[in-house]
């Protein structure tokens, strides 16, 4: 059984391009290894539809250039605003929740394999985790260098001769000037508290671990915490129960999976280890008010 595709990958980023618009639009460079964007917005609406939900195979690196959106990146809603920096890396899940009309952004996306190699195998602390996003919002100086350095990439790979060397040049400039901002928040951050430092870990283990794990035991235990105390911090910080936190990863799992794969009902049922299918379909549909067969069915 072959899956159909779980991300933007390029060539379907390629694909949504040429459907939206007769002509790949200039302002947009697709390779087999990486792709680069200096101005998404005539193309916006066919790659990130709202209520849409894919997990990425690849890393991104974006700065917000103007509206605002409001995205979930592995369970967390994150608002995005002009001049937000963004880096994703492989396996995180994406849930475009609302979008601005003027929301437009600048990037690139790199096979992992292209990276390294861009990067000969120096790989940044930053960048060396899966399912991983953060956003840092930037000074005007430093979001007009971060795009000065898109278009000078744009630019080079736009030229009918050029040096793949100089390509994977500017890439790693860009990836270590990312890890640069990023490096500065985390060493900035003092005031980070212990709550919050506990919820962080609880949600990561959730994205790893909730296809099998379904119950917070599970997570205090992983943590060398109570369950109690796991979701007496859970809720402080959150506002919502580990249980919702856990559900959310399920249902999120299940619905890109309905989505991107030609799997079955029942085997998704038996890969996010429910007992029955039957159970499967009742907390489905208890908790987006669809069965799974009638999420598959909807647009997009």
């Amino acid at each position: 059984m072959q899956d159909k595709p779980v991300s933007l990958t390029f060539d379907r980023f390629k694909a949504l391009v040429e459907a939206y618009k007769s002509n790949t639009p200039s302002n947009i460079v697709i390779t087999k290894d990486f792709s680069v964007v200096t101005d998404l917005r005539y193309v916006l609406q066919a790659v990130l539809q709202v209520g849409s939900i894919f997990q990425l195979q690849d890393y991104r690196c974006g700065l917000i250039r103007s509206g605002k959106a409001t995205v979930r990146f592995n369970l967390l809603d994150k608002e995005l605003t002009a001049g937000t920096l963004v880096f994703l890396t492989p396996g995180t899940i994406v849930q475009p929740l609302k979008a601005s009309k003027d929301f437009n952004l600048t990037g690139i996306a790199c096979s992992p394999d292209f990276l390294h190699l861009a990067l000969n195998n120096d790989f940044p602390a930053t960048f060396n985790r899966p399912m991983t996003d953060a956003q840092k919002l930037l000074s005007s100086t430093e979001s007009s260098f971060i795009q000065r350095l898109f278009g000078l990439l744009h630019e080079t790979v736009s030229q009918p001769e050029h040096s793949q060397q100089v390509i994977k040049s500017i890439i790693r400039t860009i990836i270590y000037q990312y890890d640069f901002h990023f490096s500065v928040v985390k060493e900035t951050t003092t005031e980070h508290s212990n709550n919050r430092n506990i919820f962080e870990r609880f949600i990561y283990l959730v994205n790893n671990h909730c296809k099998q794990e379904h119950q917070m035991a599970f997570y205090a235990e992983k943590m060398c915490l109570t369950d109690r105390y796991l979701g007496t911090v859970v809720k402080a910080v959150s506002g919502q129960t580990g249980k919702e936190w856990i559900d959310r990863a399920l249902i999120t799992s299940a619905k890109v999976m309905l989505k991107h794969s030609d799997r079955t009902v029942i085997q998704i049922a038996d890969e996010l280890n429910f007992p029955t299918v039957s159970f499967f379909c009742k907390y489905f549909k208890r908790l987006t008010n669809l069965t799974p067969n009638q999420f598959r069915q909807t647009v997009p």
